[in-house]
This record gives structure tokens, C-alpha cells and sequence, in this order.
């Protein structure tokens, strides 16, 4: 009877942190989606402003010197504003490979959990 209850035990163990491990889970997974709407929010919000921004910028200049070099100033204008969207590419780039795995504190929970029934010390 001891050997059944213990099993028992074990079993319901395993089930309750398999509970929890799956909890951990939903609030990463609940956490990256809040994270990624909040930034992507303010990224359209800095984008909307900064374009209007440089517009306006862009504008003044072409005006300023429309009278002496309107070629060169559409051209500058327009390498400045190439130069800035490949900036942007490239931090872009750098920021997708550089963010967290999805996940990762619901699996180093798991790798401990798999260490700990293992005998093995963390």
C-alpha cells in the first residue's frame, strides 16, 4: 500500500509542476506579447513624429537654397534620407538577432526540474 500511495505522491507531484511550468509559460508568453505591442507603439509613434520632422527639415533646406543649388539640395536631402533608412535597416537587423529567446525562463525552470529528478545538483 506504501508503494502505491508514494506513487501516487510522485505522480501528483509531476502533474503539479507541470502545472506550474505551463503557468510560467503563459506569463512569458503573455509578457513578450504586452512587451511587443508597448514597443510597437512607441516605435509608430517616434516614426509618425520624425518623419513629419525631417519633412519639414527637408522642405527649409530645398527652400533655402532653391534659388542657388535646388539640384544639390534635393540630392543631399535625399542621400541624408537614404543614409537613415539603412541605419534603420541596420539596427533593425541587429535587435532581432540580439533579443531574448521566447521562452527562456519557462525552459531553464525545465532544465532544473530535469536536473533535479536526476539526481544531478544545479
Amino acid at each position: 500500500m506504501a508503494l502505491a500511495e508514494s506513487l501516487r505522491a510522485l505522480g501528483a507531484g509531476l502533474a503539479d509542476a507541470g502545472r506550474q511550468r505551463l503557468a510560467l509559460a503563459a506569463l512569458d508568453v503573455e509578457d513578450q506579447a504586452l512587451r511587443a505591442g508597448q514597443l510597437l507603439a512607441a516605435l509608430l509613434a517616434v516614426a509618425v513624429l520624425a518623419l513629419l520632422a525631417l519633412a519639414a527639415l527637408a522642405a527649409t533646406v530645398v527652400v533655402l537654397l532653391w534659388d542657388s543649388a535646388r539640384i544639390a539640395a534635393l540630392v543631399g536631402v535625399s542621400l541624408f534620407f537614404v543614409a537613415g533608412a539603412v541605419l534603420a535597416f541596420w539596427r533593425l537587423q541587429r535587435g532581432l538577432r540580439e533579443r531574448p529567446p521566447l521562452l527562456a525562463a519557462t525552459m531553464a525552470e525545465l532544465r532544473k526540474d530535469v536536473d533535479q529528478l536526476a539526481g544531478r545538483r544545479p
